[in-house]
């Protein structure tokens, strides 16, 4: 009982440590004007290692659930559930779409990809979508992050970084799971670009481009207009989202004690 308790409590530890280093590393990705474009890419195949690692420490989370979907008795999908889906999803194709308009990264090994305005559009139009759930998915979860945080002291307890080696060597068939489902995906997405739809996009684009350069914003801005988007995407979905949760516990505790004044008053 007692080892259970202090595996949970290093868990617990673990996940606070990768979340942090894969969030921060997620600001630098979202923001390629810090870091430059070759940088840019290599964090971008960087962070799939913490990504697949923050779904595998919550393997078990991932598994209770997907069974109560197919349960009869119990098929009540929660907003969370789905939310979270729709989340892994986003990151597929923000991935796949990065790599296809890959400008340093896939040329240095040798691999070359035409770029195309649907990846380019699909890769801008994801990755702001993930900020925006990436803000509501903080939120949903920001009651774990304070609580975690404040029992957690970076210097001393990062150490438990190294329990990551002890979970993959435990879950090394559910990584393997994840990344054969994370491919399937990725090659689904990929096939888009085979869509009709995706070859009327790229005809449109080019009938739209003009020989008329437009004039590049001052060199500030280049730096300081994406860090005011990702704050925005990023802080506003995460505050409304955490209004709405506050909300619906305030109308829980007011059904709750009506209908307990309801039970003693007959």
């Amino acid at each position: 009982m007692k080892n259970s308790k202090s595996n949970t409590k290093n868990t617990a530890k673990t996940r606070g440590i990768l979340d942090l280093f894969f969030f921060i590393l997620m600001i630098f990705v979202l923001i390629p004007q810090s870091t430059g474009i070759a940088i840019h890419e290599w964090l971008s195949f960087i962070i799939l290692l913490p990504f697949l690692l923050h779904l595998i420490l919550n393997w078990n989370w991932i598994v209770t659930h997907s069974k109560k979907l197919f349960n009869r008795k119990k098929r009540k999908i929660k907003f969370d559930y789905i939310f979270n889906w729709l989340l892994y999803i986003v990151m597929m194709v923000v991935t796949v779409s990065g790599i296809v308009i890959s400008e340093s990264t896939l040329l240095s090994i040798g691999i070359n990809f035409t770029i195309t305005p649907f990846w380019t559009m699909i890769h801008n139009t994801s990755a702001t979508l993930f900020i925006v759930l990436l803000g509501i998915h903080l939120a949903l979860h920001w009651t774990w992050i304070v609580n975690t945080y404040k029992k957690l002291q970076l210097i001393s307890d990062f150490h438990h970084g190294k329990h990551l080696i002890k979970i993959i060597k435990k879950h090394k068939i559910e990584l393997l799971v994840l990344i054969t489902i994370s491919t399937i995906i990725s090659i689904g997405i990929w096939l888009i670009e085979f869509t009709n739809w995706a070859e009327t996009i790229n005809q449109n684009s080019v009938k739209n481009q003009t020989s008329n350069s437009e004039k590049l914003p001052k060199q500030w801005l280049i730096y300081v207009l994406p860090f005011i988007k990702v704050s925005v995407l990023l802080c506003i979905p995460a505050v409304l989202t955490r209004q709405i949760i506050r909300i619906k516990l305030k109308l829980k505790n007011y059904d709750f004690i009506r209908k307990y004044y309801k039970k003693n008053n007959g």
